[in-house]
């Protein structure tokens, strides 16, 4: 596991403030291995010097955002996870999490992409200490398929379906905007408005089927 502090999760000063919000713009824009710490110091309006008291290392400055961008994130999706509303409503509001969290923080797959061809270990410590569970979403789902009301597929295969159909689209956003949207984003980001009642149409219909032979 990183060796990273809590306290850099923590923004203590304005400077680090600065510094977390230059850094996270620049990751988005021209990803972590076009950043330099040079561009992220300049950006920032600081010298080398003081980057470096805060941060040692562009790895641990990226790690710093990557945790300060799954904060708005992962709080959201684990109240959801753990919420005890009927089954019913649990899936829509799962879908409408994620997608809304993704229509207010574009950046975030970008991230998560980065991320995994970088430091897989690290996402996974990442997520679990923010408190993801999806031993949770296995239960529920499970739970209901022993009341035979959804049909006798795999968990993981309902969860990956559904984390897919509502990640893919921002993590490819660029391509799909020009693609389907002609350059639009506001015609996007009502698609994916829109996509929160067709997958969860999706979903129902996925959960009602049985096991493929």
């Amino acid at each position: 596991m990183s060796n990273y502090s809590v306290r850099s999760m923590v923004l203590i000063t304005e400077t680090e403030e600065r510094i977390i919000v230059s850094a996270e713009k620049l990751f988005h824009r021209k990803g972590k291995a076009g950043t330099s710490m040079q561009d992220i110091a300049d950006d920032a309006g600081i010298n080398r010097t003081l980057l470096n008291y805060y941060f040692r290392s562009k790895d641990q400055l990226f790690e710093a955002v990557f945790r300060n961008a799954l904060k708005r994130f992962v709080p959201g999706l684990a109240a959801m996870l753990h919420s005890d509303i009927s089954f019913e409503e649990y899936m829509p509001r799962l879908i409408e999490t994620v997608i809304d969290t993704l229509l207010s923080n574009p950046q975030i797959p970008v991230f998560v992409l980065q991320e995994l061809s970088s430091n897989p270990e690290r996402m996974h410590l990442i997520v679990r200490e923010m408190g993801i569970d999806p031993s949770i979403a296995f239960r529920r789902i499970s739970e209901e398929k022993q009341k035979g009301r959804i049909g006798d597929g795999d968990p993981r295969q309902l969860i990956l379906n559904l984390l897919s159909l509502c990640i893919f689209p921002f993590a490819a956003r660029p391509i799909v905007t020009q693609i389907l949207f002609n350059g639009d984003d506001h015609a996007f980001e009502t698609a994916m408005e829109e996509r929160k009642l067709y997958l969860t149409r999706v979903m129902k219909q996925m959960m009602i089927q049985n096991s493929p032979r």
